[in-house]
């Protein structure tokens, strides 16, 4: 057997272990994969009320249908809403009014709850504090020395500040004592102390 016969037998095995090959995967692709049936119970509606606590999904609410009137004027951020009361004249069957009694304010141990929050001008939520924390400082040696803080972001970085310095962009220094240092916000123009941490 010639060198050239050698190469296209060693070829001809090649390509039949590739025939095989893929005639397995792909017999093993074709076949269906076998599941187990899952039976899910039937969900029970309860005629119970929920507690103010119960976290569950109430669908049956959620699903009703609604009608034009009705559109945009849910709120979804509470549970449900009690039916109203009926009017004094008409609970029971009979038409006797009960005079009302002492009302006591809102808030007293013998009022209901009120769900009403306290009106008035909510304004915007304070800037976060200045992420840095001051845990040193040095002093030069020369005459009328400056004096440098050292700062540390959360980031673990490293800051040697003096007054007037703007860091970051945003935070100026305006102070610097043995003590603390105090940082200006230039975005909220706001001032913030850093103590010196011991």
């Amino acid at each position: 057997m010639s060198k050239r016969d050698r190469q296209k037998l060693s070829i001809l095995i090649i390509l039949l272990a590739v025939l095989a090959l893929t005639m397995v995967l792909g017999y093993r692709m074709d076949r269906p994969a076998t599941t187990a049936a899952v039976q899910i119970p039937e969900p029970k509606t309860s005629a119970n009320l929920p507690a103010p606590t119960d976290a569950r999904i109430r669908l049956d609410l959620v699903e009703k249908p609604q009608g034009p009137e009705e559109i945009g004027r849910k709120n979804v951020f509470q549970y449900g809403q009690l039916p109203a009361p009926p009017p004094p004249g008409q609970r029971g069957g009979s038409t006797a009014t009960t005079p009302p009694g002492p009302s006591s304010p809102p808030g007293s141990p013998g009022s209901p709850p009120t769900g009403t929050r306290p009106t008035g001008p909510i304004g915007p939520p304070p800037p976060p504090p200045i992420p840095l924390k001051y845990p040193g400082y040095a002093i030069e040696t020369s005459p009328g020395g400056r004096m440098t803080a050292f700062l540390v972001d959360d980031a673990s970085r490293h800051y040697n500040v003096t007054i007037g310095e703007v860091l970051m962009g945003r935070y100026r220094v305006t102070q610097i004592s043995t003590t603390l240092v105090e940082i200006e916000d230039l975005e909220s123009n706001r001032r913030q102390i850093l103590p010196l941490l011991k």
